[in-house]
């Protein structure tokens, strides 16, 4: 069989087989994938007018589930921190940490991590494919695998169908250095073709046989593009002579596959995810059936007819009466009554499906920003949205691990190996302070001994201080600070990947009422700050009620002018300042600052 049959056959199983995950219980993927597309854009399978000809309104129930989850469990490239492993340099690990940062926001990995987000909720599963280190989003409806695989790895094939126009195709081409005859002759029999306005690339993934002999067949794991172009010929008696056999551009061995998958939610016998949409597939069936029987009665109620007993009244009122006509007849003309009396029905049905709605997705009213119903105790909403916010955290758990691994195998290394040259990275904000405070200390003890060194004395604690905050203030200078990344500086370095979600979720009202505790306590005993046993209990309390502690009770460092008027004897009137004893004379006053210069 040639690579062409093979694939049009497992795209063929796609498109038209149902398997089964129990008896009974048929799914087939591309079906589903499609009726995701109509629910969500607000289309019906079986066209927008029905049999009698009126138009069927669809009242979409699916959006906002949608919305709810991808708000949810979505967190953002701040996230994601590198922490030091074992025998690594902190330092180097921080570096890297803000360099990263800067790079996924050049890169636009936020904006990957956010569309993730948006689509896992309405097709149960995003697929990314990495291409030369970047990720790219893979289109469900052009890519094929084997329905009942657990995962991609378990996949037997993964075929991703691309479809170029000849411009395209020949970027392509150039790109992966195809044989240019090869290139020439798909865009020839392209040509010859007249009812196709694209070039159908494939692209597989999977075992193909590499001879044919006998019963013994041998089969190697590739990578295959083939372009599926040509015409098929058939006799004069409608029989297929000649079978277009495809071309194929390149085919190598390969190891695993590109492609990285999410999954909303997932059972067993199928690889596609469940999502928001397809879970309110019969909700949504069953509510487009209430819109539009409510829609047809509406019409009844809309017409005004009128009974009589007396034959003589003309047929229609509307046209035959004038204006302040007065009839003359033998029995009276009523109205009939034509209101509708299954208001309450329709209404009572709606809210039961609306309610079916937010019980299988968690959308309550609570997690979508809206006022609980009158009478609701305030405990019963709170224990509401902790138990639904607890099913979002695991998912957003699952989908930060994939983020994790894929940051470990594809971004990051991406990442060191554009940062392998010289570089420059900015610090601002409370980057600087940190960077200023882990630095300080190397350099005040570094100044220390080339003072004991130069004049034989030891510094005292009040010239300690004041070198300090000379070595603060001169790294501080200015709102921020260029630095210079040296050459191969992230070479070699040891680090882990965390993705911190904790308190993503975390209702505003407890972070409120967890700050007002904690000023109360501080105002009650200043020496929460300072002494180590109640720092300890005070950073425990901010923590668990989702307020980081660091933000919280950063100390902002005392201009260097008021620390030296108080730290310093003062003179009469019109007498200067002598420098301090041991620091032997300004110019050594000047070496922190210049030592803060050399960063890295």
């Amino acid at each position: 069989m040639s690579n062409l049959r093979l694939i049009n056959q497992e795209i063929l199983d796609s498109k038209d087989k149902m398997i089964q995950i129990v008896p009974g219980f048929g799914f087939n993927q591309r079906d589903t994938i499609e009726k995701i597309f109509f629910y969500y854009n607000s289309k019906f399978t079986t066209g927008q007018v029905d049999e009698e000809g009126d138009r069927k309104y669809f009242l979409n129930i699916v959006r906002n589930p949608c919305k709810v989850f991808s708000k949810a469990v979505d967190f953002d490239t701040k996230n994601i921190r590198l922490l030091t492993a074992g025998g690594g340099d902190p330092i180097k690990t921080w570096f890297m940490e803000r360099d990263l940062k800067y790079w996924m926001r050049d890169k636009q990995f936020g904006v990957t991590l956010n569309r993730i987000f948006r689509e896992l909720p309405i097709f149960g599963t995003v697929v990314l494919k990495i291409v030369d280190g970047a990720p790219e989003f893979v289109d469900l409806r052009n890519f094929v695998v084997r329905q009942s695989a657990d995962t991609l790895d378990h996949s037997d094939y993964i075929i991703e169908v691309h479809n170029y126009t000849v411009d395209q195709f020949r970027k392509v081409a150039k790109k992966m250095k195809w044989k240019q005859s090869d290139v020439d002759s798909v865009i020839k029999e392209f040509h010859r073709m007249k009812n196709t306005a694209y070039i159908r690339l494939y692209e597989r993934y999977g075992e193909v046989p590499d001879k044919e002999d006998g019963y013994d067949t041998t089969y190697t794991y590739k990578r295959v593009f083939l372009a599926d172009v040509g015409v098929d010929e058939f006799d004069q008696y409608g029989q297929l002579t000649v079978q277009r056999p495809g071309i194929e551009l390149s085919s190598e061995e390969w190891e695993g596959h590109p492609y990285w998958e999410f999954h909303a939610e997932k059972i067993p016998g199928r690889w596609l995810g469940i999502g928001v949409v397809e879970t309110l597939f019969e909700p949504q069936i069953r509510q487009n059936e209430l819109a539009n029987l409510q829609s047809k009665a509406s019409y009844w109620a809309a017409l005004r007819v009128f009974q009589s007993r007396d034959s003589g009244v003309n047929r229609n009122l509307k046209t035959d009466v004038s204006n302040g006509e007065v009839l003359s007849v033998d029995s009276e003309i009523t109205q009939i009554d034509m209101s509708d009396r299954n208001l309450a029905y329709f209404n009572e049905e709606y809210q039961k499906w609306m309610r079916n709605r937010d019980e299988m997705t968690f959308a309550t009213d609570a997690i979508q920003g809206e006022r609980s119903p009158a009478g609701t105790p305030l405990g019963s909403t709170q224990l509401s949205l902790g138990q639904t916010l607890s099913y979002f955290e695991q998912i957003q758990e699952d989908i930060a691990m994939t983020v994790k691994e894929m940051l470990f195998a594809v971004i990051i290394p991406q990442f060191e190996k554009e940062m392998t040259q010289e570089h420059i990275i900015r610090l601002v904000g409370n980057d600087l302070n940190t960077y200023a405070e882990m630095i300080k200390n190397d350099l005040l003890l570094k100044e220390i001994i080339r003072i004991a060194v130069n004049t034989g004395k030891l510094v005292s604690e009040e010239e300690k201080e004041m070198i300090s905050v000379s070595i603060l203030e001169s790294i501080k200078q200015g709102k921020e600070k260029l630095l210079t990344i040296p050459k191969n500086f992230y070479k070699d370095i040891k680090y882990d990947v965390d993705i911190d979600i904790t308190g993503e979720s975390i209702d505003t009202r407890v972070r409120y009422a967890t700050k007002f505790a904690l000023l109360q306590a501080i105002t009650a005993d200043q020496t929460m700050t300072t002494d180590p046993i109640k720092k300890k209990f005070l950073y425990s309390m901010a923590e668990d009620g989702g307020v980081n502690p660091n933000e919280l009770f950063e100390v902002e460092q005392k201009k260097p002018e008021d620390q030296m008027a108080m730290q310093m004897p003062q003179k009469g009137a019109g007498g200067g300042v002598s420098a301090p004893a041991g620091m032997g004379g300004g110019q050594q006053q000047m070496a922190p600052a210049r030592q803060a210069q050399q960063v890295i």
